[in-house]
């Protein structure tokens, strides 16, 4: 086999085991396929706007080629021309490359004629070698170029030479590649001038470099194509980035990784991106933690938001919104924080103490009516209550400040305790000023001889001092803090304290003033050290950090009183009819009897009155 026959062997079979890698459909079937795909909306599609994306592509149908025929002449325009003499005429052609052209007076031209001629002549095989090294020469240079029109013209001219030679039908399927990889080009180019880059119905460049692609990966137009569609992906996906959507970002590299995962710009794109995510993870972080803060919940929701875009840790996601929901309902603070407000004076005002969120049974199903039936209470809302009962030295802050007269003061008496006689009588010129037994008190003991509208005038006073809403606690949250989690008879148990926990009744206490009194009904073997009021916060803490709730002194609150809990707030609110005369005092105090220290006890008394063994606390809303 000669070298020119091997040379034709080589490009037949490379063009053939091309073709069939390719996988090759029926090249029967026509071109209306591939038409009825090229009909391109010229509406315009932003990028911006993500459609849905399909990366699925039809089989590549590949453009079927009428019969390419081979060269026809006029011999007779040769005349009567010898042999010899069209040999002569061919070698002049060789010589001056007159291959193929031009028309009539071409190699291929006289070789015809001269087979017509003298089909036995012995220069024809080697005219024949020399066209046939043309031709391929011409093939590779019309492949490279796309040249659909000059594969035909070779084809035409291989039919002319030697119609049965394999090379043909390898052609023929090359030239159904380049045709349709010519048209593929044009309509993505097309499409990429009108912006269609992805589209819903898959009419679009992405899908049009996707079939060029599969026809024919090496083919250069396929490659110019496809590097066009993955640039324009790869500037919106770095455009999405800087405008802080990522997820659109990443959707668009994917995008461009499914036409050439290994293309390095994509890599480089998405570190970029990784950069500019993280940039923007962190400062996020910082903004949320601001406006954390200055509780600022709507910023603080809209940071989360962005940082559930860009994939933040669950964990730490849960974290952030529960410090949302914390902010939203304690403010600035947590359960059981100790904080206090200035006057405007600057002066410090009671210790206030966070209260936690929970539920309770409240009342008493054993107890008198007034205490039934029993209901659930649900505590959701943050609020603070004063560490201790109010102080003589805290009303007193308030008394120089408003120049306010008490009930007391205007009905020129109160109830104090008598020591010779151990009652409780009345007595004139007793006011705020003075203790237990009509002494003037000490600052640090509870305020006593306070009445309902007294303790409310003080709450309106601390609101107006620090511009929030304190108030006297509601009976259900007062029982809410004296139970403290318990569900007991009394805070601490069923009996008799274990320890000295509160200033109560025990039949241990004694009087200095006089030796002879003692409790008949107080707790056995308890002695706390104090007959009439404890100075505050003198005994152990509760489980919500609140001193004296159960003793010391009995606590106003704001409710009206009610003869039984039927038609009660269940939301832990104020129980309050309009101009009731009636309000609710909880709590026991340093001379009560066992049952009134229970958590469901409650008492019934005029809004005016007062008494040695009756002080208040406060509570403030943190929201």
């Amino acid at each position: 086999m000669s070298a020119k026959e091997i040379i034709v062997l080589l490009i037949g079979l490379f063009l053939i085991g091309f073709l069939y890698k390719m996988k090759f459909p029926d090249e029967n079937v026509m071109t209306e396929q591939i038409e009825s795909t090229s009909q391109i909306s010229t509406t315009p599609v932003k990028n911006q706007q993500k459609p849905d994306f399909n990366p699925k592509t039809n089989s590549p149908i590949l453009d079927s080629i009428l019969d390419v025929p081979a060269w026809t002449f006029d011999i007779s325009k040769l005349g009567e021309l010898t042999a010899d003499e069209i040999i002569k005429s061919i070698n002049q052609s060789i010589e001056d490359k007159r291959f193929f052209s031009p028309e009539n007076d071409n190699t291929l031209f006289y070789l015809v004629n001269l087979k017509t001629l003298d089909e036995s002549n012995s220069n024809i095989e080697e005219f024949t070698n020399i066209l046939i090294n043309e031709l391929e020469n011409q093939t590779l240079l019309a492949i490279a170029d796309h040249d659909e029109e000059g594969l035909k013209s070779i084809i035409s001219q291989y039919k002319t030479l030697d119609s049965s030679n394999n090379v043909i039908q390898a052609l023929s399927k090359k030239l159904s590649t380049v045709s349709t990889i010519n048209k593929l080009y044009d309509k993505g180019l097309k499409q990429i001038s009108n912006e269609i880059i992805i589209s819903e119905d898959s009419n679009d460049a992405w899908h049009t470099a996707k079939l060029s692609l599969d026809i024919d990966s090496e083919n250069s137009k396929t490659k110019d194509l496809v590097s066009k569609v993955i640039s324009i992906l790869i500037n919106d996906a770095l455009r999405a980035a800087e405008e802080i959507d990522f997820q659109l970002a990443l959707n668009y590299i994917e995008e461009a990784e499914l036409l050439s995962p290994d293309e390095l710009t994509i890599d480089f794109s998405k570190n970029k991106i990784f950069e500019l995510k993280q940039q923007r993870y962190i400062w996020l972080e910082s903004q949320l933690s601001i406006a954390l803060r200055k509780l600022n919940i709507d910023r603080s929701n809209r940071m989360i938001s962005q940082l559930e875009d860009l994939g933040i840790d669950e964990a730490e996601l849960l974290s952030y919104k529960n410090e949302i929901k914390r902010i939203e309902v304690f403010g600035p603070y947590n359960e059981f924080d100790l904080f206090n407000d200035e006057s405007n004076n600057s002066e410090k005002l009671p210790n206030m103490v966070v209260m936690p969120l929970g539920q309770y049974i409240r009342g008493n199903r054993n107890g008198p009516k007034h205490e039934k039936p029993e209901h659930l209470v649900r505590i959701n809302y943050g609020f603070a209550v004063s560490q201790n009962e109010i102080s003589v030295a805290d009303f007193k802050l308030f008394i120089q400040s408003t120049d306010y007269k008490t009930d007391a003061r205007i009905a020129r008496s109160s109830r104090i305790y008598d020591l010779r006689t151990g009652r409780i009588k009345n007595k004139n010129r007793i006011t705020w000023e003075h203790d237990y037994i009509g002494d003037l008190a000490d600052d640090d003991l509870p305020v006593i001889h306070v009445s309902w509208n007294d303790a409310v005038a003080y709450t309106n006073w601390l609101s107006e001092q620090t511009g929030k809403n304190y108030r006297l606690l509601s009976e259900s949250e007062f029982e809410y803090i004296l139970r403290a989690g318990t569900q007991t008879l009394y805070p601490w148990g069923d009996g008799t304290p274990v320890q000295i926990t509160e200033n109560l009744t025990g039949k241990l206490d004694r009087t200095k003033l006089n030796s002879r009194i003692r409790w008949k009904k107080g707790f056995e073997k308890y002695n706390d050290k104090h007959w009439g009021p404890a100075p505050i916060g003198s005994f152990i803490s509760n489980q919500f950090k609140l001193n004296d709730t159960a003793g010391n002194v009995m606590e106003w609150v704001m409710d009206c009183w009610h003869d039984s809990y039927a038609r009660a707030p269940i939301d832990g609110s104020a129980w309050v009819n309009k101009g009731c005369d009636n309000h609710v005092i909880r709590g026991g105090s340093w001379s009560s009897s066992k049952n009134e220290y229970s958590s469901s006890h409650r008492f019934i008394a005029k809004a005016d009155y007062t008494d040695a063994r009756l002080g208040f606390r406060v509570a403030v809303d943190l929201k």
